[in-house]
C-alpha cells in the first residue's frame, strides 16, 4: 500500500503542477493535445487513490479485509496495465509505454494476489 501510495502520489502531483510539460514528454508526435484541466482532473483521481492507500497502509489486507480498498486498486492497476499493453502494441519502440505497462502490471498482479490471500493471524498487541 505504501508503494502504491507513493507512485500514485508522485504521478498525481506531477500531473497537477506540470500537466503541459508531462504531456510534451510522453505524448506521441501525432497525438492531439489534451487540455491541462483534463490532466489535472486525472491528477485528482490519482491523489485521491494515493490518500486512500496511505490511510489503509497499516490495515490488515487480504481476503475480506480491506476488500473495497484492494479491489479499487486492483481495478485501477489492471485497467492501467491493459492500456499500457495497448500502448506498447501501438508504439513498440516507446520506452515510456513499456515502463508504464510493466509498472502497472506489477501493481495489478500484487493487488490481485492481495484479493486472494488470507491476511494471516493478527499480530499480538502489547498492553
Amino acid at each position: 500500500m505504501t508503494a502504491s501510495a507513493a507512485v500514485l502520489g508522485a504521478a498525481g502531483l506531477a500531473l497537477l503542477f506540470a500537466p503541459g510539460e508531462l504531456q510534451r514528454l510522453v505524448a506521441a508526435a501525432d497525438a492531439a493535445p489534451v487540455p491541462p484541466m483534463v490532466l489535472q482532473l486525472w491528477s485528482a483521481v490519482l491523489l485521491g487513490l494515493a490518500v486512500a492507500d496511505w490511510t489503509g497502509r497499516g490495515l490488515p489486507l487480504g481476503g475480506i479485509y480491506g476488500r473495497a480498498l484492494v479491489m479499487g486498486n486492483a481495478m485501477h492497476w489492471t485497467v492501467g496495465a491493459l492500456v499500457g499493453v495497448r500502448a506498447v502494441i501501438d508504439h513498440p519502440a516507446s520506452a515510456g509505454a513499456w515502463a508504464a505497462a510493466l509498472l502497472y502490471g506489477v501493481f495489478a498482479l500484487a493487488f490481485h494476489w492481495l484479493l486472494r490471500r488470507h491476511p494471516g493471524p493478527a499480530s499480538p498487541t502489547t498492553a
